[in-house]
């Protein structure tokens, strides 16, 4: 939302003409840093979470496994986590370039260095979980809605037709 105010507003300035033009990509140093942030980020450890949780479905749905198949279906879902990760820091790299100025990068990625964000980047995939499991049960939309028809009387759902 905040991009898209800063956009309006600089095509209705002065220089409108400039804003049109295409940016110039990130530097290869701010590309780097991005990367080393986006190896950190939370959405990575969702995606390892959503692969963990898919190489069991796997093993579930192919039935009695030796160890020796149970280990192979591991090594092809480790190998193809991999593959995923390195899209997804890549891809996540480009938007870090575009958000955050090489500055915040910097600094970002010196926290992460840390043992500090070492510890958060690692624990991420363990957080993850409990937050799903805290989330259960709360819809955010029927919250609203609920709140808005009780101040307002808008949205209010219809009365339930009378019983027979």
């Amino acid at each position: 939302m905040i991009r898209l105010g800063l956009a309006v507003a600089a095509l209705t300035s002065a220089g409108a003409v400039a804003a049109a033009e295409t940016p110039a990509p990130p530097s290869a140093a701010t590309m780097a840093l991005a990367r080393q942030v986006a190896a950190g980020d939370d959405f990575l450890a969702l995606v390892q979470l959503d692969a963990g949780s898919k190489v069991q479905s796997v093993e579930h749905d192919l039935g009695d496994l030796t160890p020796a198949e149970k280990a192979k279906v591991e090594a092809i879902g480790a190998a193809k986590l991999a593959e995923g990760s390195a899209r997804v820091i890549d891809k996540m790299a480009v938007i870090y370039a575009t958000v955050f100025t090489p500055d915040q990068l910097k600094t970002l990625a010196a926290f992460l260095a840390t043992p500090a964000g070492k510890a958060y980047s690692a624990r991420l995939i363990k957080v993850l979980p409990g937050l799903g499991e805290g989330m259960k049960g709360f819809d955010f939309k029927r919250e609203v809605l609920k709140d808005t028809c009780a101040q307002i009387q808008k949205g209010c759902p219809p009365p339930a037709p009378p019983k027979p």
